[in-house]
């Protein structure tokens, strides 16, 4: 932990530029948008007991702080999605990762983010019911612009926090110890074996996140934006799921959205727990717990998905 935590604490210091917070930012969005779809996973699997329990906790998605949450959840899921897709075009177009077309295609993404978030992310805020705080353009534009903030918040914070001598900083060398965090992630990174498996996970990635930028972006439009969220309940899933029409391709699209999203996840997790821990044994016992939680929730999303049959 201390390792992590004097590795974190470097990098959020070290100044490397936009590029840094680009890697920085979209790495903790994964991570973050990963966090909820476990969760998700969760909560639709109760649907499986019935409307009551089900019903009963959507107490969750709803109300002023949920819909906070569920905000950042959009600039989650949004900042990674044109992020990964800036490093796809860098992956297969050489001339894209030169250093100067890389900063430019940085400043574009970030513009995009923008015009696509502050928009979407106001429109959600000012939408909820006048009794929580909906209505209300100042609170919506404070929250919206409070969330775009929020790195450059905890870079402060980071940086005015003291740090413990026994994590303390190599602040002589101007630098910080971010070249220490750095040689450590390369050392990680040499360990592994560059197989034909690497080559299918790294091409998986790449795929994948072409899907999810459709997939995962399309089922949050049409939930907070076309349905809204506060019109969902058990009897949403069942005229979604049932539908004598178009009941097998929802079923189908969010049997697509579990498995990308989770599988794509999960190795992003992977890729973070290699390069942040370092004990051998401490690293392979949370590889194995990240494959079982992966599996379990699979089971369980599959599961529902496919069972679903509920009559009223």
């Amino acid at each position: 932990m201390a390792a992590l935590i004097h590795t974190a604490s470097s990098v959020l210091r070290y100044r490397g530029g936009a590029g840094q917070w680009a890697w920085a930012i979209h790495r903790a969005a994964g991570l973050g948008v990963l966090a909820f779809l476990l969760l998700h996973i969760f909560d639709i699997f109760l649907a499986a007991f019935g409307p009551h329990l089900f019903n009963d906790l959507l107490f969750l998605y709803k109300g002023w702080f949920a819909r906070v949450l569920e905000t950042l959840l959009l600039f989650g899921l949004l900042y990674h999605a044109l992020n990964g897709l800036r490093l796809i075009l860098m992956d297969f177009f050489p001339i894209v990762a030169s250093r100067k077309i890389t900063r430019n295609f940085i400043y574009i993404q970030l513009g995009v983010f923008l015009l696509l978030f502050i928009p979407a992310g106001f429109v959600m805020l000012y939408s909820l019911p006048a009794d929580q705080f909906g209505q209300n353009a100042a609170f919506s534009i404070l929250i919206t612009l409070g969330i775009i903030a929020l790195p450059a918040v905890i870079v402060a914070l980071f940086s005015l926090t003291p740090v413990n001598r026994s994590i303390q900083l190599d602040t002589d060398s101007g630098v910080g110890n971010y070249q220490d965090g750095f040689d450590r992630i390369v050392a990680s990174r040499s360990h592994r074996v560059m197989n034909r498996v690497e080559l299918n996970i790294w091409l998986f990635l790449r795929i994948s996140g072409l899907l999810l930028i459709v997939l995962a972006l399309g089922h949050f439009f049409l939930m907070h934006f076309i349905y809204g969220v506060e019109n969902m309940d058990f009897n949403f899933i069942i005229e979604r799921w049932m539908d004598p029409h178009l009941g097998l391709f929802w079923r189908g699209y969010d049997l697509a959205l579990l498995f990308f999203a989770l599988v794509h996840g999960m190795f992003g997790l992977r890729y973070s727990i290699e390069d942040y821990v370092h004990n051998h044994g401490l690293k392979m016992a949370l590889l194995g717990l990240a494959v079982l939680v992966e599996i379990a929730m699979l089971a369980m999303g599959a599961f529902v998905i496919f069972s679903f049959n509920y009559t009223t």
